[in-house]
């Protein structure tokens, strides 16, 4: 981990001032990958290369990081650095006539966010699935908010609209309480 941190840090301190203003310009106008936030400007314009280099690890990991880094080098005019830097980390990414980095494999998506759409439209024990959520994943506000609403799928809108806030055990949780209230419809959506 360190290793990465150091090779970020190496990079960032090769700029002069102006380029490594340009860097930071650049970074806040980059495409991102799906999931992946932008550093704030006002956090971004006034960092030095210490700060970057953390922010760059917090915001992107280490793997996504090194390859958005690459990218914003290389659309800089800091081709040498982006290849000393993928050198470095022997990422495996190689600079090419395109400015883009090559994706990595997608992550599988969890059946809930997989089956989202199918989801909200066929549950209809929301109620049996928020009495297994409730205190586990669901606070008493949250719980109130999904069960004041009329219909089963919007229902489950709501209930999705916490999702963001949700780590895998959360997801897990939800699917548990699929299973155990809607068990054939949890079959034929993994089928499809």
């Amino acid at each position: 981990m360190g290793c990465t941190r150091d090779a970020f840090l190496d990079a960032l301190e090769n700029l002069t001032a102006d380029e490594f203003k340009k860097f930071k310009m650049k970074l806040l106008s980059v495409p991102l990958r799906e999931g992946y936030a932008r550093i704030p400007r006002g956090t971004l314009l006034p960092m030095d290369a210490v700060d970057l280099t953390d922010k760059l690890v917090s915001y992107y990991l280490e793997a996504y990081g090194a390859n958005l880094t690459a990218l914003v080098l290389r659309d800089v005019g800091m081709q040498e650095v982006a290849e000393q830097l993928q050198e470095t980390l022997g990422s495996g990414t190689h600079p090419g006539p395109s400015s883009s980095p090559l994706p990595p494999p997608a992550p599988a998506l969890h059946f809930v966010d997989q089956h989202r759409a199918a989801l909200i439209a066929r549950v209809t024990d929301v109620d049996g699935v928020l009495d297994a959520l409730y205190g586990k994943v669901l606070t008493e506000e949250q719980h109130q908010a999904v069960r004041a609403e009329r219909t089963s799928p919007t229902k489950m809108r709501t209930l999705f609209s916490f999702a963001p806030a949700w780590n895998l055990t959360c997801k897990d949780l939800l699917l548990q309480a699929l299973r155990d209230t809607q068990p054939y419809l949890v079959a034929d959506l993994t089928q499809s």
